[in-house]
């Protein structure tokens, strides 16, 4: 009889350990790739993957890169009735979307994601933020708490040598592009442009020397540059005004961002700002973001002089240049 008992504390004990072990699976996105080595004109395909017990109707990535050494091409996902969302797309940055109607287990492969090696170099890929969404219980769209991001960079090499873009099937699922902004265009070539001022200075130069009658010495003028400024308006750090001495700033309620709020609805890593192409843009990172009344909705948009940002439910600033 003894024996039988002894059997069945193993038993339980067995069932016990498998059962802590699953509760304890980590759920969390990450970036990963086949292989990480490539020729120069080669499709460089990488994939955004989670592990969630929680069904889902939708994710966002963002994931960073070098656009002198890669140019971003789509982006598609093979969990069924997930529908690309197109956003607009900043030169450094992929930004993905996709959402579905039906609720979706995810254990793998959340989207393909491709590149084309621009050039010989040796680069890294960062997942720079995502989130898996479901809904509320208001029905709207939230990010799914208690998800881990692996923000461990993809270090890539591309050789010198010219390879050629494969004849990759195309993976299942709706077809996401993501085409970077196309570069200024000049008119006319720099040095037609230089030959044109020089001689337009050269001659009001000898007008201005034929006319003038005596020197007068032009008053020096010290031009300060004024940096971009975060006036806090509203929240537990009203009246408080941050100077943008180091970008990219990050907002959030942790001690280690550039701006710590600890207002309602602020979350851990809230929001950023950043230079792009000699603009300022706003990241939202997952926390609920406003620019002059409009969702950012985890994506990036241009922020300019006199925009109101709310940032949760109670924290409002103003940007000032």
């Amino acid at each position: 009889m003894k024996s039988w008992f002894a059997f069945f504390a193993v038993i339980m004990a067995c069932f016990s350990l498998f059962g802590s072990a699953h509760a304890q699976t980590a759920e969390r996105i990450w970036l990963a790739a086949h292989t990480t080595s490539y020729k120069t004109g080669d499709t460089v395909i990488v994939t955004v993957q989670a592990v969630s017990a929680t069904p889902i109707q939708g994710f966002t990535f963002q994931i960073r890169y070098d656009p002198s050494c890669l140019r971003p091409v789509n982006a598609a996902s093979p969990v069924p009735g997930m529908n690309g969302l197109p956003l607009p797309q900043l030169s450094g940055q992929v930004d993905g979307s996709y959402a579905s109607t039906t609720p979706q287990l995810v254990n793998g492969v959340l989207a393909e994601v491709r590149f084309t090696a621009l050039r010989g170099c040796e680069t890294q890929l960062l997942l720079e933020s995502a989130a898996l969404a479901i809904r509320n219980q208001s029905g709207f769209a939230a990010p799914l708490p208690g998800i881990t991001l692996d923000q461990t960079p993809l270090t890539l090499s591309v050789s010198m040598e010219q390879g050629g873009a494969q004849a990759f099937q195309p993976i299942a699922g709706s077809i996401l592009p993501l085409d970077p902004p196309a570069l200024p265009q000049k008119s006319l070539p720099g040095w037609v442009v230089g030959l044109v001022s020089t001689l337009l200075s050269g001659s009001m130069l000898g007008a201005w020397l034929l006319l003038r009658r005596k020197p007068t010495p032009a008053p020096r003028q010290q031009i300060a540059s004024r940096l971009p400024r975060v006036q806090i308006k509203r929240g537990s750090l009203a009246g408080q005004s941050f100077s943008l001495q180091r970008v990219p700033c990050l907002i959030g309620n942790h001690p280690r961002n550039d701006i710590c709020l600890n207002d309602a609805g602020i979350s851990e890593h809230h929001a950023r700002i950043f230079i792009s192409n000699n603009a300022y843009y706003l990241t939202d990172l997952g926390g609920g973001t406003f620019i002059n009344g409009q969702p950012v909705r985890r994506t990036s948009a241009p922020l300019k002089p006199g925009d109101v940002v709310r940032l949760g439910k109670s924290a409002l600033f103003v940007f000032e240049v």
